[in-house]
């Protein structure tokens, strides 16, 4: 289903498939009842099965063939069955399946071509053979639309195979015997050459082993001519089975599962449906996210790095500076429904860019959680606000910023097991009142989606930032967040939109 669907958690996903039950049911049923109707309007197929023995001798030892050569002699016939030159001669076989134990006649003549129309092609496509190479046996199926045809097609490939594996080994006892023949006539020759010459000049030892060479061979070829070729016989009667009903098509079989997936598959769509409508989808859609948060979009942060994230921070800063006149925040919470949507990024750039102009700024990490002010800006993590939390003085776990001398920082401090419990009282509004001598402190929380820490946060905060990222951020997550905030009396002041677009034909280049 990809990241959008993954973006949906079981219960939505749940949620999703009960609000539409209605609309997947009639999907279902329009899906089954149209592979119904289809499939039943098919033709009729039918199979043939024919089932074929491999002896099981060695045709050399007479012995018995063990496992690995047995199937190798299934696997080798049945691969001839689907040869194209196996299927020209089965078509052109004019025929006769006689009684077993009987002697073959020809009580019926036909031609698989004229009367089928079949090329060896589609012949081939209609014929399947499998083995069981623990006996030996061998199963040609054919299937075909009419039973005659499937039975007919069966018969001539298994009387095909059955008949050319004997004359081609017959063929080749024939022609190993000639050359025997021939060698044996030379070596003769040779022998009768030594004879007629003088008894002093006849060379015995060439002549006794010319007679040794013709022993040999002599029994070789005797071997040749005794040698029984491999025989292939039809198990049962030799003739072709075919079931009484068709083997396909399968209307009720082929419309349950057709449902299923369509019950599975609109299913998921609709969840896919959900998944892309609870995005924003566009990272510079500012208006849907001015419309659906009903909040002013105060910055949009663009991907990577460079001038244009510096400026876009200047912009935020400005921003914040106008809102004086209906009563300038001096401590913001920075608040996002979802983790990795850009909280603590937007905090630490924003407290640089305001400490650029002199403003005293102070950074707090409320995220108990999960932390991360102490290694981005490269201060100990201890002591921190976990510790002015406990009744140490504030002075002692702020920290110096190296290189921006108007920026404090005010690490998450050691752990603490109950994160909500320690933001509930009033010591973290305490702590923000005791940062005084600060223009400006920001303060950042862990995903409000996930924790209540963020709602404590904000609620003791003058002001809360929303941190969105148009890609990965939920309306319906985002909703909840705002529906929380306002549930908890934290002032929403507006929103910063992180990932977006740089936009370079309107920025402004010093040249």
């Amino acid at each position: 289903m990809g990241l959008h669907s993954a973006a949906l958690n079981l219960a939505d996903h749940l949620r999703v498939i009960g609000a539409n039950w209605w609309r997947i049911l009639l999907i279902t049923l329009a899906v089954s009842g149209g592979v119904f109707a289809y499939s039943n309007a098919q033709p009729p197929v039918y199979q043939a099965e024919i089932l074929l023995n491999v002896a099981a001798k060695d045709i050399y030892t007479n012995s018995q063939l063990n496992e690995q050569q047995l199937a190798f002699r299934s696997s080798f016939f049945a691969s001839v069955v689907q040869n194209e030159g196996t299927a020209l001669e089965a078509i052109d076989l004019r025929l006769g399946i006689s009684p077993p134990g009987s002697d073959p006649f020809r009580s019926q003549e036909y031609s698989l071509r004229e009367q089928y129309g079949l090329t060896p092609r589609r012949a081939l496509e209609k014929i399947s053979t499998s083995t069981t190479k623990m006996n030996g046996l061998i199963l040609i199926k054919a299937r075909a639309s009419t039973r005659e045809e499937a039975k007919d097609l069966a018969e001539a490939f298994a009387v095909t195979l059955k008949t050319n594996a004997t004359d081609e080994q017959q063929a080749m006892k024939t022609a190993e015997a000639l050359l025997l023949e021939d060698k044996i006539a030379e070596l003769t020759k040779g022998i009768e050459a030594e004879l007629a010459k003088p008894e002093a000049d006849r060379d015995l030892s060439l002549i006794d082993t010319y007679t040794n060479f013709v022993d040999a061979d002599r029994l070789a070829l005797i071997g040749i001519q005794q040698r029984p070729v491999v025989e292939i016989w039809f198990v049962g009667p030799g003739t072709a089975s075919v079931g009484g009903d068709p083997v396909a098509p399968k209307p009720v079989p082929y419309a349950i599962f057709a449902g299923l997936f369509g019950l599975f598959l609109s299913a998921e769509l609709f969840v896919l449906r959900r998944a892309l409508s609870d995005h924003f989808g566009r990272t510079n859609d500012i208006e849907a996210i001015a419309s659906f948060t009903g909040l002013p979009v105060l910055a949009q942060i663009p991907r990577g790095r460079g001038p244009e994230i510096v400026e876009a921070f200047r912009t935020l800063r400005t921003n914040l500076m106008f809102l004086e006149g209906s009563g300038r925040p001096r401590t913001i919470a920075f608040v996002s429904p979802n983790p990795g949507a850009g909280k603590s990024f937007a905090a630490i750039h924003l407290a640089e860019a305001a400490a650029a102009v002199d403003a005293a700024v102070v950074l707090v990490d409320a995220d108990l959680r999960r932390p991360v002010f102490h290694e981005r800006l490269s201060v100990p993590r201890e002591p921190g606000l976990s510790d002015a939390l406990r009744g140490m003085p504030i002075t002692e776990v702020l920290h110096a910023v190296e290189g921006s001398p108007s920026l404090l920082v005010m690490p998450s401090g050691s752990a603490v097991s109950d994160t909500v419990g320690v933001f509930g009282g009033k010591a973290f509004r305490q702590i923000l009142d005791a940062l005084n001598n600060a223009e400006l402190v920001l303060v950042d929380t862990p995903a409000g989606a996930v924790y209540a820490d963020a709602l404590a946060v904000s609620a003791q905060c003058d002001a809360a930032l929303l941190v969105l990222d148009a890609r990965t951020s939920r309306r319906r997550a985002v909703k909840q967040m705002l529906e929380g905030l306002e549930r908890t009396g934290a002032s929403v002041i507006g929103v910063v939109v992180n990932g977006a677009r740089a936009n370079r034909r309107d920025s402004y280049e010093r040249v």
